[in-house]
């Protein structure tokens, strides 16, 4: 059973947006990941290298909003990128350092949350943070697999809405 043909119904997508393979890629985020990334996001990026090599938006249905999960390759490219941004062109603290160098980035909302998978304040799992508020203690836990998220919707309520100060419970 695969996330892909078992999406929550919270979420939709253009099927066509998607494909298999990207094994190449795969490896080359399972050798520069900082941590040991869980099976069924491997199991994910398989199925959603689409032919842009972007990765797949899912639809929050009655909720307007957009979470992009990035193929293996815009993954990789969005590593380099905040690796090089935070740890050498604009260093800010060893901290923010230590954050960067022990996550993994896997999307966004197309606006000004980035999602990663982390050990972050609530234990191990998925979490979003605002773009500019990087760090574990302004992180929100969304779920704890990817499995959660994206089939038994875990998290899929209006998250991508909320900003630091607020959280589920306050909906």
């Amino acid at each position: 059973m695969s996330i892909i043909e078992n999406i929550n119904e919270r979420l939709s997508f253009d099927m066509e947006t998607i494909g298999c393979g990207g094994e190449k890629e795969i490896e080359q985020v399972l050798s520069k990941s900082p941590i040991q990334l869980p099976d069924d996001y491997i199991e994910l990026l398989k199925s959603i290298v689409g032919p842009q090599n972007v990765g797949v938006e899912f639809l929050v249905k009655n909720d307007g909003s957009s979470i992009c999960i990035w193929s293996a390759k815009m993954a990789l490219t969005q590593y380099e990128d905040y690796h090089r941004m935070y740890t050498e062109d604009f260093f800010i603290s060893n901290e923010l350092v230590e954050f960067i160098e022990s996550v993994w980035f896997f999307g966004n909302d197309l606006g000004d949350l980035v999602y990663f998978y982390g050990k972050g304040k609530d234990g191990l799992g998925l979490y979003r943070v605002e773009d500019a508020s990087f760090g574990v203690e302004e992180a929100d836990k969304i779920a704890d697999t990817f499995t959660d998220f994206l089939v038994n919707g875990v998290g899929t309520v209006s998250y991508t809405h909320l900003r630091a100060h607020e959280t589920c419970a306050d909906l």
